[in-house]
């Protein structure tokens, strides 16, 4: 028997122990309104067993198209965290590894998932494909669980404006900056998480001071370079701040190109460095401009800021 390389969040023990559940398996990047349909889904088709969630990391693309891999919309700790909020029992996070992804469609069931788990129920996606070479799909599935005395569902796809819901569509409205259509496919804001770090004061010295972000995980998506409106919700704190964010490379006043997201916040000026943050973008204003001097720097930073106002009212 192969040992598989997985965790467990939530009650481990009914892995451990090898408790009868009702499975779910897909990447959930966002865990979105399309995610969310199939988790109550889920709930009802468990008729009272534990529920729990099979997903992987990293992505599989990364791992069998890296040349067509993605950055993910949340971060695996994030991912975790809201499918446990969902109120699923257990998230079970397979590492996925070219050994992995070498499994046949037949391996990957009688190998892998029904040998780790007692499956007693299992929901897929409509457009779940398994196996080397994505071979297993809907039928290949509803085949194989029936000899095996599992039963199969498949969940429809959950539409907004006519379209299936799915991070790929979310993916492509954050880079269209489109962020009230983002809003309503992911059931949120889009975020962007991590801590406070220290700049080099170019932002003090002109007069807006700005919270710099220490990104949780580079790899996750970055919106277009330019200037938001964004709410800003500080560690310790239950209410969000309206604030003016900036995502780019500061032409104006950096040395050297480098990517920098920073936020100045409205109407606050406490000391935040180290704290964990949280930019919510809610509008783009304008794209990045380089100016001819710190003074239309300073009078374009206040219009940004106006305009911040204006949206949240403040």
């Amino acid at each position: 028997m192969v040992d598989w390389e997985f965790k467990v969040f939530g009650n481990a023990e009914i892995i451990r122990s090898k408790k009868p559940i009702a499975l779910t398996i897909g990447n959930f990047d966002g865990v979105h309104k399309g995610h969310m349909q199939l988790l109550q889904k889920l709930a009802e088709f468990a008729d009272g067993i534990p529920r729990v969630v099979l997903t992987f990391d990293p992505h599989p693309s990364s791992v069998v198209a890296v040349e067509n891999s993605k950055p993910a919309l949340i971060s695996l700790a994030q991912k975790i965290e809201l499918l446990l909020t969902a109120g699923v029992d257990a998230v079970v996070v397979q590492k996925f590894s070219p050994e992995f992804a070498s499994l046949s469609a037949d391996d990957f069931l009688f190998r892998y998932l029904w040998t780790e788990f007692n499956i007693l129920r299992c929901l897929i996606g409509f457009d779940f494909c398994y196996g080397a070479g994505r071979k297993g799909d809907w039928n290949h599935f509803e085949k194989k669980s029936g000899e095996r005395g599992v039963a199969a569902c498949k969940a429809e796809p959950f539409l907004i404006d006519g379209l299936p819901v799915s991070s790929s569509r979310i993916r492509n409205a954050v880079l269209a900056a489109d962020f009230s259509l983002v809003e309503r496919l992911l059931g949120r804001s889009f975020c962007l998480n991590g801590t406070v770090v220290k700049g080099d004061q170019r932002g003090r010295q002109i007069g807006f001071p700005t919270a710099n972000l220490g990104l949780f995980d580079r790899n996750c998506l970055l919106p277009p370079h330019g200037v938001y409106a964004a709410e800003v919700l500080i560690e310790g704190e239950q209410k969000s701040r309206a604030a003016v964010m900036n995502c780019g490379v500061r032409p104006t006043i950096a040395d050297g190109l480098r990517l920098q997201i920073e936020a100045h916040i409205l109407d606050f000026s406490d000391d935040i460095y180290g704290r964990k943050i949280s930019f919510a973008l809610r509008k783009f204003i304008r794209t990045e401009m380089k100016f001819s001097d710190l003074e239309h720097l300073k009078r374009q930073i206040h219009d940004d800021a106006m305009q911040s106002r204006l949206f949240f009212g403040v």
